[in-house]
Order: C-alpha cells, then sequence, then structure tokens
C-alpha cells in the first residue's frame, strides 16, 4: 500500500508484474556481473559513447588499455597538468617538442589550477600516455583528459526496467532546507503531473544548461544510452529527502559521459550555488590508478570555500561496478564518501566495486525511483521498455546507492540541524562494518 512519505506502491502490485520487474531486476544484475568481463561488449557500448559525444561535442573519445578488465576512456588528443608542472620551465619545453600546445580552458573554479593542452592530429592516445608516463617518472603531475562516464561501459546495457508507479509526491516544505546538487546527465524537461521533481529548477538555454535531451545526435527517436539517469537519480534523493531543495547539473553529455574537466566545473559551481551536499553517481578507473587532477583542483576549490564561508559540504560518489577492488575516481578521494551496492536482501554485492577506500554501502539491486518518458531502443536491449508520461523505473547499480546517502544526509541535516559532515557521521554510526563495503546501511528497499 502507499506510505505517508511517498516511497511505497499506489497499491498492491499484481503477482505477474510483480514476477516480470523481479525478473528484469535479475537481469540487471546479470549483466552487471557480466559486462566488466565481456571485452566485445564494452568496445560496442564505446563505440556508441563515442559517436554521441562527438555529435556533441566535435571531439573523440578513445580508449587506452590499462591493467585490470576495464579500460580508460579519455579525450583524444587532450592531456591535463598540474599549473606548477606548466610552469616549470623543463616539464613545459619537453611538451612543447613533444607537439602539445595550450588551449584556453573554460572552467571557473579550478582554471587556476590545471592546464589544458591539445596534440598535433598525429599523435595518437597511446604516444600521449608515454609522454604521460615520462612526465610522471621526472615528477610532475599528468594524465590524459579522462572520461568520467555514469559508468555506461560497465553499467547494465539494458538500462531500466518499467515499475509500479509510486504515490504522488507531497514535498515538505521547511525553512532553510538542506540543498543537494546532482553532477549528472541533467534533469527531463518533461512535465509530471504527480509531483515529483517539479520543483526541480530546469535550464533549456544559457550559459549551464541542465536539461537533459533524452534523445542526442544521431536522432532515431529512442532514448539515448543513459538518457534519464540524473532525473532517476534525483529522484532517487527526492524519496529519501522530500524535504531538500534539488539542483541538477549537467555535466555529462552525449552517451552519458563528460571530461573530467566538465565535472570538476560542475562540482565547484554547484557549491558556489549554495549545496550542501553534491553527488556523484558517475566515475571510472584510471591511468594509473591515479586520481583525476581536475576533480582534485575542484576538492582543493570546495575545501576553500568552506573555510571562507564556514560551511560543511560533503561530496557524495558511487563506488562503481567494476566487481573489484580497483578504486574508482571520484569515490575514492579521502575527500568523497564512496558507496558501494548491497544486494536486496542487504548482502555485498559482488558486481560492485569495493575496497579498503569505500566508505559506506547501501542495497542497489531493484531501486525504484521517478524516470523518463520514451522508448528503449534495441541497440542496448534485446527487450526494451516503452516509458509512458509519468513513469517510474527499476534500475541497479552503485548510481543508485549513492543518492540515497546523499539524501538521508540531507534528512539527518534537517532532522538533527546539523552539518552535512556531522550528519554524515549520524549516519554511518546507524551500519554494520562489511569489509571491503564500509558500513552497510539501510535506506529504500530494493528488488
Amino acid at each position: 500500500m502507499s506510505t505517508s512519505d511517498g516511497t511505497g506502491p499506489v497499491s498492491p502490485v499484481p503477482g505477474d508484474e510483480q514476477s516480470r520487474a523481479h525478473a528484469k531486476v535479475r537481469q540487471q544484475v546479470a549483466e552487471l556481473v557480466r559486462t566488466p568481463r565481456e571485452p566485445a561488449l564494452r568496445r560496442q557500448v564505446a563505440r556508441s559513447v563515442r559517436d554521441r559525444y562527438h555529435a556533441r561535442t566535435d571531439r573523440w573519445v578513445g580508449t587506452v588499455a590499462g591493467h585490470g578488465t576495464v579500460e580508460t576512456l579519455v579525450v583524444e588528443r587532450e592531456i591535463i597538468v598540474t599549473r606548477r608542472t606548466w610552469e616549470d620551465e623543463g616539464a613545459r619545453s619537453y611538451l612543447e617538442i613533444r607537439g602539445l600546445e595550450r588551449v584556453p580552458l573554460d572552467a571557473p573554479g579550478i582554471d587556476d589550477r590545471i592546464v589544458l593542452l591539445r596534440a598535433r592530429d598525429d599523435l595518437s592516445a597511446d604516444e600521449l600516455d608515454d609522454t604521460v608516463a615520462e612526465l610522471r617518472l621526472r615528477g610532475f603531475a599528468a594524465s590524459q583528459n579522462q572520461v568520467l562516464p555514469c559508468n555506461p561501459v560497465i553499467k547494465n546495457l539494458g538500462g531500466p526496467a518499467l515499475a509500479p508507479p509510486l504515490a504522488p509526491f507531497v514535498p515538505v516544505p521547511v525553512e532553510h532546507a538542506p540543498q543537494v546538487a546532482i553532477v549528472d546527465t541533467g534533469i527531463t524537461a518533461q512535465a509530471r503531473h504527480d509531483g515529483w521533481l517539479v520543483d526541480v529548477p530546469r535550464h533549456a538555454h544559457g550559459k549551464d544548461p541542465n536539461v537533459d535531451p533524452l534523445d542526442v545526435e544521431p536522432r532515431d527517436g529512442f532514448l539515448d544510452l543513459c538518457a534519464g539517469h540524473g532525473t532517476f537519480v534525483a529522484g532517487v534523493v527526492a524519496r529519501v529527502a522530500p524535504m531538500a531543495t534539488i539542483r541538477v547539473y549537467r555535466a555529462l553529455l552525449g552517451g552519458g559521459v563528460g571530461t573530467e574537466i566538465d565535472v570538476a566545473t560542475a562540482i565547484v559551481q554547484a557549491v558556489e550555488d549554495g549545496a550542501d551536499i553534491v553527488n556523484l553517481s558517475l566515475g571510472s578507473v584510471t591511468l594509473y590508478d591515479q586520481p583525476s587532477l581536475a576533480v582534485e583542483a575542484a576538492l582543493e576549490r570546495i575545501e576553500e570555500i568552506e573555510r571562507e564561508q564556514g560551511r560543511e559540504v560533503l561530496v557524495v560518489a558511487a563506488a562503481g561496478n567494476g566487481g573489484d577492488t580497483r578504486p574508482m575516481w571520484p569515490a575514492a578521494f579521502r575527500q568523497v564518501v564512496s558507496v558501494a551496492g548491497l544486494t536486496a536482501d542487504h548482502h555485498a554485492a559482488p558486481w560492485s566495486s569495493h575496497g579498503f577506500w569505500v566508505d559506506c554501502s547501501t542495497v542497489a539491486e531493484g531501486i525504484c525511483a521517478p524516470f523518463v518518458q520514451g522508448k528503449e531502443s534495441y541497440e542496448f536491449t534485446a527487450d526494451p521498455d516503452d516509458f509512458p508520461a509519468d513513469s517510474f523505473a527499476l534500475w541497479s547499480g552503485t548510481s543508485f546507492a549513492a543518492p540515497q546517502v546523499a539524501g538521508k544526509v540531507a534528512a539527518l541535516m534537517h532532522e538533527h540541524g546539523v552539518g552535512a559532515r556531522r550528519a554524515y557521521a549520524l549516519l554511518r554510526a546507524t551500519g554494520t562494518a562489511v569489509p571491503d563495503y564500509g558500513r552497510a546501511l539501510r535506506i529504500l528497499p530494493g528488488v
């Protein structure tokens, strides 16, 4: 039956519909386990990402093989160095000899900390990787401009499954509501009639548009890879924290990917706009398993803002769906709360990334939240769903564990009148320690 906080279904779910939903979630979980181990599937998705990102930006995404099962996506011909590296005469001369030149960087908040360089057309990603490796051997901070996806390369290809509706959303008006920022694919422009997410601001044009187009070039009338991801994540936050003010920032473009600079810039913008909590349901393994230079610069800027303004800001990130212990960034930053996934019966999910760097975990299989209107493509699933207006979906992955933690921290901020870091400490204290999965927390149920 419906629950008072809007988290339950409107009516008992018919047995056949419940069985279908359970089967679709099991399929999602099976794909989460399988995809990191299937090079052909990863190459297929990488090609889709490459084409869609190029259509949106005129830049190409390539792959660089690293160790482990998952390749790293990078923007071809681009590398990032720290300002200290660029200001060193020897490092700068080496970069120029290698055919790299500085290009303008429109990244407020971090453009005084990092430098973006672009190579000649005839330099391959592997050659750039050699340049980066040489700089690192000389003690300089450098990396290729890495892509941080909402994990389409290791997220289940089938996408979400159609779910029975939740009760209409009832907002909880409060004074000084906690503000949760979601850096993701954006928010759908589609108007809902059940109250869910209607108060989230939409900006289709201007300097910082945040509307998810759902079907990017080449337009085919179907939902794009990772379309609706940001809307779904926002819905998870709203389920857990109906009193929160939600703001969505679009840093992931065609194919559900964005560069580390795109993501870092959005993080800083969100905090400057007043965010108490920033949710990052995105991430990647990186070359050399080293942190993103751009996101590191953003976190340094956030620490400065906290000191200057006497604020507490909490950044929460999905741990990833790699099924191994390789660190996922930005989740693995010490300043970031990393959230791994649990099964619906609250056991450690074997498909979730995990390790010493994970702080907490919660259920990440069959999470229900508002979704977008549109039809899935046969390109990504053999059993496409057709989502109507005001639809809800079931989706699996650590992308949907992280916003539960972000939302619960916001709810505890309101309940106890404390800052975000203190609220997270209160939440973490309720969890049970699970090796490599941090503290297991009970927030939303799964399927």
